[in-house]
């Protein structure tokens, strides 16, 4: 298969299996129509990384005397964990979560780029967690830190960075100068940069999604476009519950789909 444009699709925290985006794939293959063909979707499955170890400490915890809301909580001791394992130094077989994880996007990438044509562009869908995760990834890859071995591992190719129910503004650094990472890449073919676009997407009641464009003091060229939607079912969407409700909300994949074929355009 030798697509003309890549679309990698990271999920954020929580007990996800590796099926996690069978379903948005599929609604977005669907309104591609006849485009579909030359788009190859790769999704970035990690949470194993983290899972089996929350599990242990979840059943652990079952043998405390009370505890209430037990279904909330161990949505809890899962996602807080994600973030907590992620970002804390926490050591998996001798190697930090950290590294395998951002070990884990490379692998998932170098994948997604042996199914396409010689430098064809990248778009990366990132939600909850996995915005930080990739903005993460994208920031040490331009600082020489990175995993990444071609330039499409490495991001340079990315012509869409589309984010959704970000929690980027909690695991910021405590510093004064906030710096962002420079999108597009210096190295993006220049026909691309005329369209590359991050958008940021996030519901007002989504009390884990945040508005990106005011948080950096510094830019470093960057431009995010916030864009507000209301995710999931009405009764949900004015909840934070709205949080896990993106992938199946249109307005999100009518935003998905206007700059995968901006993209394709743009050939």
């Amino acid at each position: 298969m030798s697509g003309k444009l890549g679309v990698l699709i990271v999920h954020g925290m929580g007990d996800l299996k590796k099926d996690f985006a069978d379903d948005l794939i599929g609604r977005l293959l669907k309104k591609l129509g006849t485009q579909a063909k030359d788009v190859v979707f790769e999704p970035c499955f990690w949470g194993d990384i983290l899972q089996k170890y929350q599990n242990t400490t979840w059943k652990n915890l079952l043998t405390a005397t009370r505890m209430d809301a037990k279904p909330i909580r161990k949505f809890i001791v899962s996602a807080l964990g994600d973030a907590a394992g992620y970002l804390a130094g926490f050591f998996k077989d001798g190697h930090a979560a950290y590294t395998d994880i951002h070990e884990r996007v490379r692998i998932m990438l170098k994948n997604l780029e042996s199914q396409l044509t010689p430098s064809a562009p990248l778009i990366v869908l990132a939600h909850s967690l996995g915005s930080a995760i990739m903005s993460n990834y994208i920031w040490d890859e331009q600082v020489g830190n990175g995993v990444g071995k071609t330039a499409f591992e490495k991001t340079e190719t990315m012509a869409g960075f589309i984010t959704y129910g970000s929690n980027i503004p909690l695991f910021l650094p405590p510093r004064d100068t906030i710096q962002c990472i420079r999108f597009p890449s210096r190295n993006l073919d220049a026909k691309y940069k005329k369209i590359a676009k991050w958008i940021n997407v996030y519901d007002p009641d989504d009390l884990l999604g945040y508005p990106l464009n005011t948080i950096w003091t510094k830019r470093n060229g960057t431009i995010i476009e916030d864009v507000l939607v209301n995710a999931g079912p009405l009764i949900v969407s004015e909840t934070p519950f709205a949080h896990v409700f993106y992938n199946q909300t249109a307005a999100f994949q009518k935003i998905v789909i206007k700059q995968i074929q901006s993209v394709l355009a743009t050939e």
